[in-house]
């Protein structure tokens, strides 16, 4: 397999744990958590490249990343009580959208790698029909590996 994160400028990694509310009468992980846990990456991920969530309207006049796509693929079983490695670099860049990866660790072995793509958003929080893309800032891509053009 090849390295899903091989054209990240900048990854980071985070760890969480398979709590007992997370899994099913058997023990095993519920695949939904993923889901919960890629998003809390790329909160951390953002955050270690200097780029707090809190701040988007104050900083760059934005509403966010929202998240327009987002899949999985799984490829061993995590249950109650595994300590997850998720390791999270940004792969793409666009304009404006962006591709995250997530590569999830149990142990040394690859349990899941998930994929989300998201797109800079501008607009009034109050009106949902001024939401539109822009393009991405330059603080934001530099502080997350992204070229500098």
């Amino acid at each position: 397999m090849t390295d899903p994160l091989s054209t990240a400028g900048f990854i980071n990694e985070h760890k969480i744990r398979v709590l007992w509310t997370d899994s099913d009468p058997a023990g095993i992980n519920f695949y939904g958590n993923y889901f919960k846990w890629m998003d809390e990456a790329a909160y951390y991920l953002f955050k270690a490249g200097g780029i707090r969530w809190e701040e988007w309207r104050s900083r760059f006049n934005a509403l966010g990343i929202p998240l327009i796509s987002a899949h999985a693929d799984f490829t061993a079983p995590s249950a109650f009580g595994d300590e997850l490695r998720i390791i999270s670099g940004i792969t793409e860049w666009g304009t404006s959208s962006f591709k995250i990866v997530h590569v999830f660790l149990n142990k040394e072995i690859t349990a899941a790698v998930g994929y989300e793509k998201r797109v800079f958003c501008l607009g009034d929080p109050t009106d949902p029909s001024t939401f539109r893309s822009a393009p991405i800032p330059r603080e934001v891509r530099e502080g997350l590996g992204g070229t500098k053009d």
